[in-house]
């Protein structure tokens, strides 16, 4: 019998269940992505991403790796200016060293050229951030979704 006790708590000590968020992740998600992409700052808004990281957005092909990625926001910040950029945090689930947060947000990109609106205007949708922390307790968005919903 006491073998079996042991089994079984030896077996529940390796799940990991989700714990309560002990950093702010939305307060992570306006420094670290939200304001560099609102200013155009390209290589402060990479610095969020691992370097294996993918990004999934709309009207495009997956963005596969930090280069990847880059090329993405280089075409964004060179093509576009937000004229609103706007995010809400509404869930964090934390599991050990990995993270997820999801929420909505609201966009409105204009040609930096023109002033003109990007083709689709001004759109509201959700997104999903994967984070992990790496060894040096840094958490780095491994996985970046977003799509529109109208």
């Amino acid at each position: 019998m006491k073998i079996f006790n042991l089994v079984g708590i030896l077996a529940l000590a390796g799940c990991v269940a989700p714990q309560p968020a002990t950093v702010d992740f939305a307060a992570m998600v306006e420094s670290r992505y939200v304001e560099p992409f609102r200013a155009a700052d390209l290589e402060r808004w990479l610095q969020v991403f691992a370097d294996d990281a993918v990004a999934l957005h709309n009207r495009r092909p997956a963005d596969e790796g930090k280069d990847a990625i880059r090329a993405f926001g280089t075409l964004v910040f060179d093509t576009f200016q937000a004229a609103r950029f706007d995010v809400e945090v509404q869930g964090v689930r934390l599991q050990g060293d990995t993270a997820t947060t999801w929420g909505t947000y609201a966009s409105h990109l204009k040609f930096r050229a023109t002033g003109e609106d990007a083709p689709w205007g001004p759109e509201r949708g959700k997104f999903l951030f994967v984070w992990q922390r790496a060894e040096d307790g840094v958490w780095k968005i491994v996985f970046d979704m977003g799509n529109a919903i109208e």
